[in-house]
């Protein structure tokens, strides 16, 4: 599958505010105008200056310059929230939108090549678009007030900015899972290294299934 136009459909989201816009993940355009996914923990509640933030890129294969601190902004609003998944879906005032076919982890056997999209290390204000090539892992199911969800444990390592991600099975670009960070037992450490959790420094990143998005928009 050839990924080289992807910079059309995934952006970095962020929150305008006083000094600028402060990157706080990733978001991809969905199948519908307007409407974009994300993990519910990037975004939380308050949709308030939230907005989808890009750079002009004609191709994944360009040099993106880091020197370069112009972006363009897009605003958008919360849509539809699935806490229990990690998912959101955000609404922006555009007709634009992507070909994305939305399938699921059921797809995916352990071994399956894919490749994630995304921003990491944006919370330090990088903007860089990442191709992450990788393979599954474990499927595996979470349980959470009783339900169990569908998760896909990547044998890669991620980074904050990332959540939000989507991942797309290589051979033919379905969209199986939503990156929605690094596997962090009881939920990270105590200490940080350089404003790094040493609890998420490992080969295991966790996506939940993109099946969970069909219904919140």
């Amino acid at each position: 599958m050839d990924f080289s136009n992807v910079q059309n459909v995934v952006f970095a989201v962020g929150r305008m505010g006083p000094g600028g816009v402060q990157l706080l993940g990733t978001a991809f355009a969905l199948n519908k105008p307007g409407f974009i996914a994300t993990a519910s923990h990037v975004v939380g509640t308050d949709d308030t200056g939230l907005v989808l933030a890009f750079k002009k890129l004609s191709s994944l294969n360009d040099y993106q310059d880091t020197s370069e601190n112009s972006i363009q902004t897009l605003p958008v609003k919360l849509h539809a929230l699935d806490p229990f998944h990690d998912l959101a879906v955000l609404k922006a005032d555009t007709d634009g939108k992507s070909n994305i076919i939305i399938g699921g982890t059921d797809q995916t056997p352990v071994g399956t090549a894919i490749s994630s999209f995304g921003f990491p290390h944006a919370d330090h204000g990088r903007m860089v678009l990442t191709q992450q090539d990788m393979e599954i892992g474990a499927r595996v199911l979470i349980a959470a007030g009783g339900i169990k969800a569908k998760h896909l444990v990547l044998n890669t390592q991620a980074r904050p900015g990332q959540s939000g991600s989507p991942v797309f099975r290589r051979s033919d670009g379905l969209l199986i899972g939503v990156l929605v960070g690094s596997y962090a037992p009881g939920g990270g450490g105590g200490i940080s290294l350089a404003g790094v959790d040493p609890h998420t420094l490992h080969q295991t990143t966790h996506a939940v299934s993109s099946e969970y998005l069909s219904k919140m928009y």
